[in-house]
């Protein structure tokens, strides 16, 4: 059951937090297209996905569940504004801080 976790938390916890970073941060994703925009979502995907199997192995030695599984998964999340900026950089498109207002 545990490896069950292992192989499907950082493909299922990434959606969640994608949307909570780019709907519910202060962030605007300028330029590009719809497709190009698809693209930088799916490249970031690829990078937190690479970025957690990375610390699951690098961690491991900490505990089973502790280091391969929590601290993995905050260290990956906390990665997250980095990873959009990157993937999203990599299409041409920049995730910015937002300067308007809430509505």
């Amino acid at each position: 059951m545990l490896q069950l976790m292992v192989n499907t938390l950082p493909f299922s916890i990434f959606w969640i937090l994608i949307a909570i970073f780019l709907g519910g941060w202060a962030v605007d994703v300028r330029g590009g297209n719809g497709v190009t925009q698809v693209l930088g979502v799916l490249i970031t995907y690829v990078l937190f996905v690479a970025v957690w199997r990375g610390l699951h192995t690098a961690l491991l030695g900490v505990g089973e569940v502790l280091g391969g599984i929590v601290i993995t998964t905050f260290l990956a999340s906390a990665l997250l504004p980095v990873l959009s900026w990157i993937g999203y950089k990599l299409v041409g498109i920049s995730v910015e801080k937002s300067h308007g207002h809430a509505h």
